[in-house]
């Protein structure tokens, strides 16, 4: 039984105001569909400290790259997650969700179905994220998904069918002092597994995650990166990620880079960049493979 208020998957009107700090709300959603050749991210960030919202939507169909990026002015009142291009709808709460996209060359529409039950940071008591107004004191959750719907380019449809992962999270979020994080969210047939660590200046990294079965969810209390192979341009093709759960089990994943994109974050800070990668897994405990994101922020100053 989810822990999260059905409400919570709604804009939350309780931000406050006249705040001068960095307080979002943020929407994810991915879908990776290596049979039908086309992949992507679709990203809302609800900057509430400017009455900002930025929609984005970044997909890979057969080997081109098709980018989104529209910010829009915020009532105070902002209810519906459309800008109307993008939008995202909750048709059922923790259980069943739509997104649509309509671009200029390509639209997608995306019926979105829960595989496990979402996993609430907060429950589990992670006091790193729901403390008081540091860098990332935020309440946070994530859920794998499956994915079913059709994209559309230049007049030709496929059907999208696969598995894909979201996320929501809102509160403080000042990211102008991050050093770096990793981030990934792995899908296997039967399981979800997702490893993050974000690293502040001055501070010990945070590691963090979940894996997702039919038995529940259970927490990761120890996460371990060993940095791969980058390629000339320095983009990380490889990483491996050793996790322990909250029970003692290790996982242990390598990912190797298939396709992705490199997204330079001015505002974040000079010279910072994410590279948004796409991925297949092996799990060296069993030997299986999946396939899922592996994220990476560089800030080198």
């Amino acid at each position: 039984m989810s822990t999260v208020p059905p409400q919570d998957e709604f804009v939350h009107q309780d931000y406050p105001r006249n705040e001068e700090k960095a307080w979002k709300e943020n929407w994810y959603f991915n879908f990776i569909d290596r049979e039908n050749n086309a992949w992507g991210i679709n990203h809302i960030s609800l900057e509430r400290h400017k009455q900002k919202g930025r929609f984005s939507a970044f997909h890979v169909v057969d080997g081109e790259i098709l980018m989104y990026l529209n910010y829009i002015d915020l009532a105070e009142d902002f209810s519906e997650i459309n800008d109307g291009k993008l939008k995202v709808e909750f048709i059922e709460p923790h259980k069943k969700f739509r997104l649509t996209f309509e671009g200029p060359n390509h639209s997608v529409e995306l019926n979105y179905l829960a595989r496990f039950d979402v996993f609430d940071y907060a429950a589990k008591g992670d006091k790193s994220l729901t403390g008081n107004k540091s860098s990332l004191a935020i309440q946070h959750y994530e859920q794998a998904l499956s994915v079913n719907g059709t994209l559309t380019k230049d007049g030709v449809a496929r059907p999208i069918s696969c598995l894909g992962h979201r996320d929501h999270s809102w509160g403080y979020r000042d990211e102008t002092n991050i050093a770096g994080w990793n981030w990934i969210a792995v899908q296997f047939p039967d399981k979800t597994i997702n490893v993050s660590q974000v690293r502040v200046g001055g501070m010990e990294p945070m590691s963090r995650g979940f894996v997702s079965e039919a038995s529940g969810n259970v927490g990761i209390r120890e996460v371990r990166i060993v940095p791969g192979t980058r390629n000339e341009e320095g983009i990380p093709l490889s990483s491996t990620f050793e996790a322990v759960d909250e029970s003692g089990r290790p996982w242990t994943l390598t990912s190797n880079r298939f396709s992705g994109l490199v997204l330079p974050l001015s505002e974040k800070g000079k010279d910072v960049v994410v590279y948004e990668n796409f991925s297949d897994y092996t799990l060296a405990e069993t030997g299986e493979t999946g396939v899922g994101i592996d994220e990476y922020l560089d800030n080198p100053g």
